[in-house]
């Protein structure tokens, strides 16, 4: 069983397409707060060690692996088709590598 995490923030790269653009996805736990790369998410849904989610209308949203026409994957919310325009909405926040991942 995953370990579900909220995302309530986003660190984003500028000019590239919309599925390049998220670098991580961030969140607060019991453990505290923890930052997971994109390409550390992908790989935490794929092996269902993590499963996250964002608030959108006050509505839980799930956020799943995409993959671009090009085929390389990329996160999404549930709802969202090619562009990953539910996640790129969040609050964005500079990337800190001295955050770990919650044990």
């Amino acid at each position: 069983m995953p370990v579900i995490l909220k995302v309530n923030q986003v660190c984003l790269a500028e000019a590239v397409a919309p599925q390049q653009r998220v670098l991580s996805i961030h969140g607060r736990s019991g453990q505290g707060e923890w930052q997971h790369t994109q390409e550390q998410a992908i790989e935490y849904i794929e092996n269902r060690l993590f499963s996250y989610f964002i608030i959108h209308q006050e509505l839980a949203v799930r956020l799943v692996v995409g993959q671009a026409p090009t085929g390389e994957k990329f996160l999404k919310a549930e709802p969202d088709g090619d562009i990953p325009a539910l996640l790129l909405q969040l609050p964005c926040l500079a990337h800190n590598p001295n955050l770990i991942p919650p044990p």
